[in-house]
């Protein structure tokens, strides 16, 4: 399957927030949108970067109640792992594991077109063994020809 038609199931709604933003706003924002990352943008088209839970986790340790306070810049991941659309979902898969990251934000024309996260995966791949159970059940009981 195609990043496309998984996105295409799942919608392409990408969870974002400007770079002019402190660590407060971010916290806001991931609660509003219901996410566990954010894309970096001020364009809605360019990726700057990507905040994570995980990352605020860390300015916790290493800033205390202070990183409420901190600029977006200071925690957010500046390198970001991306996926194009015309790619493979299990391209997608195969970067998580060995970047050992949860959101891959996905590009077209290198802008920034939507994202897949862990759970999106795990859902995609319970539809597959679905479909393949159903499919077995039918050859099995002679419905298929």
């Amino acid at each position: 399957m195609s990043i496309q038609a998984l996105l295409d199931a799942k919608g392409r709604f990408v969870p974002i927030i400007s770079s002019n933003v402190s660590i407060a706003d971010v916290i806001d924002k991931l609660e509003i949108d219901k996410a566990g990352a954010l894309v970096v943008t001020d364009d809605n088209q360019t990726i700057l970067g990507i905040i994570t839970e995980r990352d605020i986790a860390r300015g916790l340790k290493a800033f205390g109640r202070n990183v409420v306070d901190k600029p977006v810049g200071e925690l957010m991941t500046r390198k970001v792992e991306t996926c194009d659309v015309s790619q493979s979902v299990e391209a997608v898969l195969r970067l998580m594991d060995e970047r050992q990251i949860q959101y891959v934000p996905i590009t077209k024309n290198g802008a920034l077109y939507g994202i897949i996260n862990m759970l999106d995966l795990v859902k995609y791949r319970l539809s597959q063994i679905d479909a393949e159970a159903a499919a077995l059940r039918a050859y099995v009981t002679g419905s298929v020809r």
